[in-house]
């Protein structure tokens, strides 16, 4: 009884301590890159724009993505009418019935907001994967992107590029590329390069 150590509840209660000490400051200390945020959010909307492109299929009806760019959100739309004749008025109906997993808001339209300090842009890039023009951070026809009930991008061969940058660091930059033929692929642009 006089012995000296330690019992197996105090040991139990110093593992605990620690484990609630590491849940608190592990996420602080593993902060991501702003080069991981914005593949990250690449991907996502590369997800996002082939889960939409599925449900059209699904549903028989046009889908479109709306990118706002002045709020870094992006919101997705199904036609809703009765005749399925590709109406869209990007109404709260519409985006609920998308079946995008809205991740935020924007004007009680449900979406996905950007990550915080990850924006539309091209940042430090001066020319996008296989040197297509940056003239425009989203170069979809009104800043969107339809598919038909078939899940093709209409109309037929349209397409473009969307660039997403940080805002600490402009040379952290990827693109989502969207083809004619409903295609999705992401790029990234480091150390001067666009690689997949």
């Amino acid at each position: 009884m006089g012995e000296r150590g330690i019992t197996v509840i105090e040991l139990v209660v110093v593992m605990l301590m620690f484990a609630v000490v590491a849940t608190v400051a592990l996420p602080r200390a593993v902060k991501s890159s702003p080069e991981q945020q914005v593949d990250l959010a690449a991907r996502a909307l590369m997800r996002d724009l082939e889960q939409v492109r599925m449900r059209a299929i699904a549903a028989k009806r046009q889908v479109r993505v709306h990118i706002d760019r002045s709020k870094d959100f992006y919101a997705a739309f199904m036609d809703i009418t009765a005749d399925r004749q590709g109406t869209i008025g990007e109404t709260t109906k519409e985006a609920q019935a998308s079946g995008l997993l809205a991740r935020g808001s924007e004007g009680g339209i449900p979406g996905v907001p950007l990550p915080r300090r990850v924006t539309f842009g091209a940042g430090a890039a001066t020319t996008g994967p296989r040197d297509v023009s940056i003239a425009d951070p989203v170069s979809l026809t009104n800043d969107r992107v339809d598919f038909d009930a078939r899940g093709l991008v209409t109309p037929a061969g349209a397409g473009g590029t969307v660039f997403i940058t940080h805002e600490d660091d402009p040379t952290a930059v990827a693109a989502v590329s969207i083809s004619g033929a409903s295609a999705f692929r992401t790029w990234r642009f480091r150390g001067g390069q666009w690689t997949r």
